[in-house]
C-alpha cells in the first residue's frame, strides 16, 4: 500500500484529535448548562406560576393526589412571585381527606434569610398558613408539609421576590 493510499483509507491524527476535542468540548458544554439549569429556579414567570399583585390574590391550594397507591403533594402555582405581598397557602381536601398543615412548619423556608424574611403561622385549625411577607428580594426555596393519612412527602417549591 503506497502512502496515498494509506492516506485516503485513515484519517489524519489531528482530524481524531480535533473530533475528540469537539466531542470532549460539547459533553463538557452540555453538563455544563445541566447543572446551571438545577442550581437555581426559574426567575420569570411560566404558566401556572403566580405573580401577585395583591396581598388579596396571592393565594396557594395545596392538595395530595393519589394515584396507583402512591400519594403526593401537590401545589397549584409551582413558583411564587410574591413581589412584596403576604402569601396564603390553603389545604385542598379531596372527598374523604382530612389532611392539615404541620403546625407552624406546614411551610417552612429552608434558609435562615427565608425565615427571615417570611414570618408564617397556622390558621382555621391547620387548614391554612398566611406568612407575611417583609419584601426582601431575592429566591427562596421552602418546604410543604401536612399530616394525615396515608402520608406524604414534603414539596420543595419556590417563593420569589423583586
Amino acid at each position: 500500500m503506497t502512502s496515498s493510499e494509506r492516506s485516503a483509507n485513515m484519517p489524519l491524527l489531528g482530524d481524531s484529535m480535533g473530533a475528540l476535542h469537539a466531542r470532549t468540548l460539547a459533553i463538557a458544554l452540555t453538563a455544563a448548562l445541566a447543572l446551571a439549569g438545577c442550581a437555581a429556579p426559574p426567575f420569570s414567570p411560566d404558566a401556572g406560576d403566580l405573580t401577585c399583585n395583591s396581598a388579596q390574590q396571592c393565594r396557594v391550594e395545596v392538595a395530595v393526589t393519589c394515584a396507583q397507591g402512591a400519594c403526593r403533594l401537590v401545589v397549584d402555582h409551582p413558583h411564587v412571585f410574591a413581589r412584596g405581598n403576604d402569601v396564603v397557602w390553603n389545604i385542598a381536601n379531596q372527598a374523604g381527606q382530612s389532611y392539615r398543615f404541620s403546625d407552624d412548619n406546614g411551610i417552612a423556608f429552608k434558609t435562615a434569610e427565608g425565615r427571615g424574611v417570611f414570618r408564617c403561622h397556622v390558621e382555621a385549625n391547620g387548614a391554612r398558613i398566611a406568612c407575611m411577607n417583609r419584601g426582601t428580594p431575592g429566591t427562596f426555596e421552602y418546604a410543604v408539609r401536612v399530616s394525615g393519612s396515608p402520608a406524604v412527602p414534603p414539596l420543595d417549591p419556590w417563593v420569589v421576590n423583586h
